[in-house]
């Protein structure tokens, strides 16, 4: 079965999800841009990765050309990644409800959640670009 890689580019760090075709999660993680040749090497021994998307946002030019290097055959798409943010917060938050404490301070100050959300992101990314295929069925 082949999958699906999502990148959501950042300036030191890499959102990554790998999501079936019919778009099931297999594995989300962050990588550190440092390492990030390396960790892909692992996602592809692991998963039959068929083509990747990358999020339109910081460094998705310079991500592009890091993947097309290193897989020159891969097909790789940009996709426009507005409003993923504030989907990956709202996803992580379902997920992962907060504590009544955490409640109260996000009505008295705009507090935000402190995780970085970007594996959360790459995530919608990929579901954004598979149901953009789907549509155009």
């Amino acid at each position: 079965m082949s999958e699906l890689l999502a990148l959501d580019p950042g300036r030191d760090k890499i959102g990554a999800a790998v999501l079936s075709f019919a778009g099931s999660e297999k594995e989300k993680t962050i990588i550190k841009k440092n390492v990030l040749l390396d960790h892909l090497n692992e996602i592809f021994n692991h998963y039959q990765i068929k083509e990747i998307v990358i999020g339109n946002g910081t460094g998705a030019e310079e991500l592009r050309e890091i993947v097309t290097g290193a897989y020159p055959k891969m097909k790789i798409s940009l996709i426009e990644e507005k409003y993923t943010t504030e989907e990956a917060q709202a996803r992580y938050l379902a997920e992962k409800p907060m504590s009544n404490y955490e409640k109260l301070l996000r009505k008295i100050v705009s507090w935000k959640i402190k995780k970085p959300l970007d594996d959360y992101a790459a995530l919608i990314i990929g579901e954004k670009y598979l149901k953009k295929l789907d549509k155009s069925k």
